[in-house]
């Protein structure tokens, strides 16, 4: 295993780097007081880079003591496609309802099929976390999010 984290950080590093040079080609199109449209791009472009730098520190120095089973059982198996399927649904109903009023229900759902069964827990993080998507990107960085046909 550790010789294919080694691999795997060094292609990501590979990837990182000439996504770095596609970025550093971005045309200048910015909009006044606005981030400007490089700036996602780079902060991915370090981000990817700073993680695979460390992936292979962390395998170069200490090695891993990770257990690699290939084996995926039919549970697993149907988990990934409904979860496929799902966000297919979900990207699809934004179109007719709208981002603000999907995207809890959404949230609330991923919640409950990764073992939360707290509702307040639900309930709470679902909406916080869409009114904080919302905030984030409406108004700091100006994009707008998609509403819908219905609604």
């Amino acid at each position: 295993m550790k010789r294919a984290n080694i691999v795997a950080s060094l292609l990501l590093i590979a990837l990182a780097c000439f996504y770095a040079y596609l970025t550093s080609r971005l045309p200048d199109r910015n909009l006044p007081n606005t981030l400007g449209s490089d700036f996602m791009p780079w902060l991915l472009t370090t981000v990817l880079f700073l993680l695979s730098f460390w992936l292979l520190l962390q395998n170069c120095v200490q090695g891993t003591t990770e257990n690699f089973n290939p084996d995926i059982s039919i549970k697993e198996g149907l988990g990934i496609v409904f979860l496929t399927v799902f966000i297919y649904l979900y990207v699809k109903a934004i179109q007719f309802f709208g981002f603000i009023l999907i995207t809890p229900l959404f949230l609330a759902v991923l919640m409950w099929i990764s073992g939360s069964r707290k509702w307040k827990e639900i309930v709470f993080v679902s909406i916080g976390s869409s009114f904080c998507i919302y905030l984030f990107f409406q108004k700091i960085f100006r994009v707008i999010l998609p509403d819908g046909t219905i609604f």
